[in-house]
């Protein structure tokens, strides 16, 4: 009896945090086809468009996302750290922050280059405004959620 109350205890404890993950995944999924169907749509990609631009994208954006995620770990470190900081640490991390976000300037234009060599450049310009059209939407859904 007391293994059963544990196991059952062990179920009710894992279960909802197993559902908290898979709701994130599908979460994420929605947003992911929210992105490519307003991108699609928008730049009014070809089939054959789609499937050349869509891989150099991708890439596109695990390299943007890595750079982010670096940027975003520094901040909440030197926020969580700040008053314990000298003027050269911080001046460290405004440097590296710097450094960041020219590398990420620096993504942007490699991939204008290898976008161009997928797509002409009518549809790379209605890319990048259909990536602003996505995130105004985006924002729009979590704040119609949050009413």
């Amino acid at each position: 009896m007391k293994q059963l109350s544990r196991l059952l205890l062990l179920l009710l404890l894992t279960v909802p945090s197993y559902a908290f993950s898979q709701n994130l995944a599908q979460r994420k999924a929605d947003i992911d086809a929210l992105k490519i169907s307003i991108i699609t749509t928008k730049a009014e990609l070809t089939p054959d468009e789609g499937k050349a631009f869509w891989p150099v994208y991708n890439e596109y954006e695990a390299e943007k996302n890595s750079i982010k995620r670096e940027r975003r770990q520094k901040a909440q470190e030197a926020r969580a750290n700040i008053d314990n900081l000298s003027d050269k640490d911080i001046d460290d991390l405004l440097q590296n922050d710097f450094m960041l976000r020219q590398r990420e300037l620096d993504i942007d234009k490699k991939y204008f280059e290898k976008f161009k060599k997928v797509l002409p450049l009518k549809k790379v310009a209605k890319v990048y405004a259909a990536e602003d059209q996505f995130k105004r939407e985006l924002l729009k859904r979590l704040r119609d959620q949050g009413d």
